[in-house]
């Protein structure tokens, strides 16, 4: 499983960095299944959130001294968070590992927010935990302690795991019928994994990886449309820049400005 977080980084629309805002990387052995630990003091009036491929369990404290958690699922489209003031707390799962801490399947689940209580035992008890720390230091390695207690019992999908594999290196750009003769797995069954795994079907999973890595080629610099209309399998130019703008909500060179603004 390492070997798809090695290969796969799923990234912000704000990649280089936020006002407010701090990442921090697992330890060794939860590599292969969190994407990352993170915190925000939102400060600014509203942020863009676009589909990254991962679900988070997020704990917030407004300014009132309210307070509340709830886990988010796979989104395939954009939106606008608006928690201007509050402080949030974060495990960020990657599509494929949140379900293998979670007590159900997620074939209902996608593109929702549930209360944490809904599909995570020891919920409440972590929720103490968070609720009590002090520093956001304290909270990661309290998170951490709560994952680490239930790796002895995640069972991992190999069939899953192969099929996510195949369409990173396809770059997202893949038919049902090449995923299934990668895996040998039918495509009734395929579908059904990913429900239960994802709450998305494997064409929405591919969907998303290859808007996902179009968006990372964005940023790294030097990126060439016409170039990237072949290497991604795209129709033709329109076809891209469509596809992206539905994902994210702004032309390219919009979603670049805004990445820069914020950083």
């Amino acid at each position: 499983m390492l070997s798809l977080t090695q290969k796969y980084t799923p990234v912000l629309s704000t990649p280089f960095g936020r006002e407010g805002y701090r990442e921090i990387a697992p330890c060794g052995a939860l590599k292969p299944f969190i994407r990352c630990f993170w915190m925000e003091r939102q400060v600014a009036g509203k942020i863009l959130v676009i589909p990254d491929t991962c679900m988070d369990v997020i704990f917030k404290t407004a300014p009132n001294g309210e307070a509340g958690d709830f886990f988010c699922t796979l989104a395939d489209s954009s939106f606008y968070s608006t928690n201007v003031g509050a402080e949030l707390f974060g495990i960020r799962f990657y599509a494929w590992t949140a379900q293998l801490f979670s007590r159900r399947d997620f074939s209902e689940s996608g593109d929702m927010a549930f209360d944490t209580d809904e599909y995570f035992d020891g919920a409440a008890e972590l929720r103490f935990a968070i609720t009590n720390a002090r520093t956001f230091e304290e909270r990661v390695a309290i998170s951490e302690s709560w994952l680490l207690e239930r790796l002895e019992n995640i069972r991992v999908n190999v069939d899953l795991l192969n099929a996510i594999d195949f369409i990173i290196d396809s770059r997202g750009s893949v038919k049902i019928s090449e995923i299934c003769g990668y895996t040998t797995v039918s495509a009734r069954r395929l579908e059904r994994v990913f429900k239960q795994s994802m709450g998305i079907s494997p064409k929405c999973f591919s969907d998303l990886v290859r808007y996902q890595l179009l968006w990372r080629e964005m940023i790294s610099g030097g990126f060439n449309v016409l170039d990237a209309v072949e290497k991604y399998g795209y129709s033709d130019q329109p076809h891209l820049l469509n596809d992206f703008r539905k994902r994210h909500l702004m032309n390219p060179k919009q979603a670049l400005d805004y990445a820069k603004i914020q950083k």
